[in-house]
């Protein structure tokens, strides 16, 4: 056996080796990959009381390569005088009830949450940090993201975004 075939021996072992790790690093994610639709969002306050969060029409991407996205927006914001000149209570208004942020997701499967560590937020203060999600899989279509209590604002004490996978 040459040099040369040894050599190729082994950058093949470790690329097979790499295209392995890569593999079961995606294997967490992929029950997770695919576009989301919020169907509710149901919020526990203090006082025992619940409501559903504002931003009620929001999508979810989760991608293979371990990396997500959500948008939403509350459906009840006033529309606009001109829409491409708004006073500036009504833009004000228009990007309070607007969410959105991108990040990339590690998965923590056996302990049942995931961690979103923010890229990209509509909130400057924000980028950076790391969101906790607990989620349950009711089926395959069917996804609950519990938002971690170390998170929520009172007067909220729970809040939990209920996902349906989007099929064609």
């Amino acid at each position: 056996m040459t040099v040369r075939s040894v050599a190729r021996m082994v950058v093949v072992g470790l690329v097979a080796a790499g295209s392995a790790d890569v593999a079961m690093a995606q294997e967490p994610l992929r029950p997770f990959v695919g576009l989301w639709r919020l169907v509710s969002w149901p919020q526990r306050l203090a006082d025992g009381t619940s409501r559903q969060g504002a931003n009620s029409v929001a999508y979810f991407v989760y991608t293979d390569t371990g990396h997500m996205c959500y948008v939403a927006m509350d459906p009840g914001r006033s529309m606009w005088a001109s829409e491409t000149n708004p006073t500036a209570e009504e833009a004000i208004a228009g990007i309070a009830g607007v969410g959105a942020y991108c990040a990339r997701v590690d998965v923590h499967a056996r302990e049942g949450f995931l961690l979103h560590r923010v890229e990209i937020e509509k909130v400057p203060n924000i980028v950076g940090r790391t969101r906790k999600r607990w989620f349950t899989f009711d089926g395959p279509d069917r996804l609950t993201l519990r938002v971690d209590p170390a998170e929520v604002v009172p007067p909220v004490v729970e809040s939990t975004l209920v996902l349906e996978r989007v099929r064609k």
